[in-house]
């Protein structure tokens, strides 16, 4: 089960989010924030992108962008990559502070954009966090307060013929319960249980049991560990577990 090729948007607007790895905070405090916001303005400069809504939560990050297919990957690699080493070295760690792989979702109508665009700004409303129109990091406040700090609020005012208090409403409506999870499934990966990452492994490298990777010639291993990783659904840990390969061998492998 090897991960999925992104899918291009013919409109080249994207939902994208950024995940904390084993969904640990990627923010501790405001700096973080307004760091990660800075991160955002200097990448969209360099890459030529365009962000219509953001919100930042305390273990991810949900942005709707508009860039160009060949500058997708290149510019959240970097976005997210400019961040971590950022934050690795404010709290003096190392390793993945991200999920390997951002995830992305094409935008395609604009019924679609709207609703996704309201879902963002609400998320930490729908956490029960703190209700949208009090919640500082998300570009809900941009929009408010006519800032444009990090946003491009053109095309979506545009829906709302440029009027603020039209938008407002329509964001601060409460959804059905079905639209809010049409957007929540992109943050919801299946978790494989041991047993499916068990049979992936068998039937994938053709061995009679899991832990026989452990057995396998170093570099023969090393090719199979790192196979592994574009397993979608598992972790890191789990993968330690069934191949009897050490997670610091393992995080080796990964980090080349």
């Amino acid at each position: 089960m090897p991960r999925k090729s992104r899918e291009y948007s013919t409109s080249k607007v994207y939902h994208v989010i950024f995940r904390g790895n084993d969904k640990q905070d990627v923010f501790y405090d405001d700096q973080d924030k307004y760091v990660f916001l800075d991160k955002i303005k200097e990448s969209k400069k360099r890459f030529d992108y365009k962000v219509y809504s953001y919100c930042l939560m305390n273990n991810h990050i949900h942005l709707v962008i508009r860039v160009k297919d060949e500058l997708l990957s290149k510019s959240m690699h970097n976005l997210g990559t400019r961040y971590s080493m950022y934050f690795n070295k404010k709290m003096d760690r190392r390793g993945h502070l991200f999920e390997n792989r951002y995830l992305s979702k094409k935008v395609e109508n604009i019924t679609y954009f709207l609703n996704l665009c309201k879902y963002v700004h609400r998320n930490p409303e729908n956490a029960n966090i703190e209700k949208t129109t009090n919640y500082k990091w998300s570009s809900f406040q941009e929009y408010i307060k006519r800032t444009d700090r990090i946003i491009d609020s053109k095309v979506l005012l545009y829906y709302f013929n440029n009027d603020i208090e039209e938008l407002k409403k329509y964001t601060l409506k409460d959804d059905k319960k079905e639209i809010i999870n049409n957007f929540a499934d992109l943050e919801l990966i299946k978790k494989l249980d041991e047993e499916d990452v068990i049979n992936i492994i068998k039937e994938k490298f053709n061995l009679e049991k899991a832990s026989d990777v452990s057995l396998l010639e170093q570099d023969k291993m090393s090719k199979v560990i790192r196979e592994l990783k574009e397993i979608e659904g598992t972790s890191l840990s789990q993968i330690a577990r069934i191949t009897k390969v050490s997670r610091y061998k393992i995080k080796r492998i990964w980090d080349k």
